[in-house]
């Protein structure tokens, strides 16, 4: 027995179809399993919370926590077969250290290609 058909173009429709069914089915998969989710926190009774001051709001957002950031980069330098007590400093450097930095290598490959 052959092929039921050698039509490229019906062959290519009814991939998509087939692919776009499989896809509308995960779609709708996802959607029953977000609404009966036992792992969702369900709040009962929803209390708004008072609006905080203007001044506390400017001073959080002034101060950033950067303790994550120093725990990837102690994460790293014991990746590397340091210990964390070698690390003397961890400060933020200004913005336009990566900004300058890209200009300079972009001016030496400039420099290395012609």
């Amino acid at each position: 027995m052959g092929p039921v058909t050698t039509n490229p173009w019906l062959i290519a429709v009814i991939n998509m179809t087939i692919v776009f069914g499989v896809l509308a089915a995960l779609g709708v998969l996802m959607k029953i399993i977000q609404m009966v989710d036992p792992t969702q926190k369900k709040t009962a009774n929803p209390v708004a919370a008072p609006a905080p001051a203007a001044a506390p709001a400017a001073v959080a957002a002034s101060v950033q926590d950067d303790s994550e950031i120093i725990a990837v980069i102690a994460a790293a330098v014991a990746a590397l077969g340091h210990s964390a007590e070698e690390i003397a400093c961890v400060r933020r450097l200004p913005e336009t250290g990566w900004t300058q930095n890209a200009r300079i290598e972009a001016i030496s490959v400039r420099k290395e290609c012609f």
